[in-house]
């Protein structure tokens, strides 16, 4: 399945513009430009899926597309994760939506706090684009809002690191997003490992298409 790999272009450049990083308490000035950030880059990837020809919408999708649904952008969702990397790249199979298990490479894990809480998430990532992209983390996950308020199939971040040698890593949830197979499920979609289950709800990113 393709993944939205425009709006990971569209993310960095958020990170950039902002100025804002998880360590430090942003002023007004930072949260006010954040949140309009991530609000352009929620209105790019709607006229991406209106219009577009890799769109993941069938034509009669989108007839009556009006826009995808978040929850409304939160800074306290965007953190500082202490990476460490696997003492060897193993390969892990990652089931799929379509049942045919793709082999992912695991990069290693991500550790962070969010609202109180101490969580860990694994990061990935495809094996066949691991020589060509090794500082890009894939990081599906399944949390308490799933199949409630948002996709019960889970949902994803794409991570870029700063080098193999970097041990911090932004993760941002208000850039979590469905995977394609939330909209067609002509689409064949990696499902989160249940190691990557949150025990605590998410209300940050994409919800559930209608």
């Amino acid at each position: 399945m393709k993944r939205l790999h425009f709006l990971f272009v569209i993310v960095i450049g958020i990170m950039a513009w902002t100025g804002i990083v998880s360590c430090s308490k942003p002023n007004r000035v930072q949260v006010l430009a954040y949140q309009k950030a991530i609000l352009q880059t929620r209105a790019d990837k709607d006229r991406f899926f209106a219009s577009y020809p890799d769109s993941p919408l069938l034509p009669v999708q989108r007839m009556d597309f009006k826009g995808l649904r978040y929850y409304r952008p939160d800074i306290a969702y965007k953190v500082t994760a202490v990476f460490t990397p696997a003492k060897s790249a193993g390969t892990f199979q990652i089931q799929t939506s379509s049942g045919r298990p793709r082999v992912y490479v695991v990069l290693g894990r991500l550790d962070f706090s969010l609202k109180g809480h101490k969580l860990t998430l694994i990061a990935y990532q495809e094996k066949d684009l691991l020589a060509k992209h090794p500082d890009d983390l894939f990081v599906p996950f399944t949390d308490l809002t799933s199949a409630k308020t948002t996709y019960g199939g889970g949902r994803y971040l794409d991570v870029k690191s700063k080098g193999r040698g970097s041990r911090q890593v932004v993760l941002d949830f208000n850039l979590a997003f469905n995977p394609y197979c939330a909209y067609n499920h002509n689409f064949s979609c990696p499902v989160p490992p249940s190691v990557n289950h949150l025990p605590v709800a998410i209300k940050a990113g994409e919800k559930k298409f209608n």
